[in-house]
């Protein structure tokens, strides 16, 4: 699949995608409006390729390190040194794509979350921005 996210808006789906994946009370339409606007497949194959691989053990472990927030600078740093080692070695990538098997079964209740709160804001979306009739 060809990217059609640019990189800036790419980092920014990446900081909120994070947020799926703290132990707290997540409010997912405040989260998924911040990228609503990007083609959905395309964000769930960011969701499991890029953002679970790097945040996904944090709400796998019995005592979550991060549980109100992620640092945003690590983890752009960690999902681009991934993606980096990903492409520079056969046997990495071989691992990661595995690991992204385990997580495309293990977080898809969250993915699922995420995806119906982007439907539910590109549906108000819709309703806001039809004209009113008289």
């Amino acid at each position: 699949m060809e990217n059609s996210i640019a990189d800036t808006d790419r980092e920014n789906v990446w900081q909120v995608m994070s947020e799926f994946f703290v132990d707290n009370e997540i409010d997912y339409d405040y989260w998924a409006e911040k990228i609503a606007q990007f083609p959905i497949e395309e964000l769930k194959d960011i969701f499991f390729r890029e953002v679970a691989p790097v945040c996904g053990p944090n709400v796998l472990t019995p005592v979550p390190p991060a549980w109100l927030t992620f640092d945003t600078e690590w983890v752009v740093d960690e999902i681009k040194r991934n993606l980096s080692k990903r492409e520079s070695s056969l046997i990495y990538r071989a691992r990661y794509d595995a690991n992204v098997i385990c997580y495309r079964i293990r977080c898809r209740e969250f993915w699922s979350d995420v995806e119906d709160a982007i439907i539910r804001i590109r549906a108000k979306r819709h309703i806001a921005e039809k004209p009113t009739q008289p």
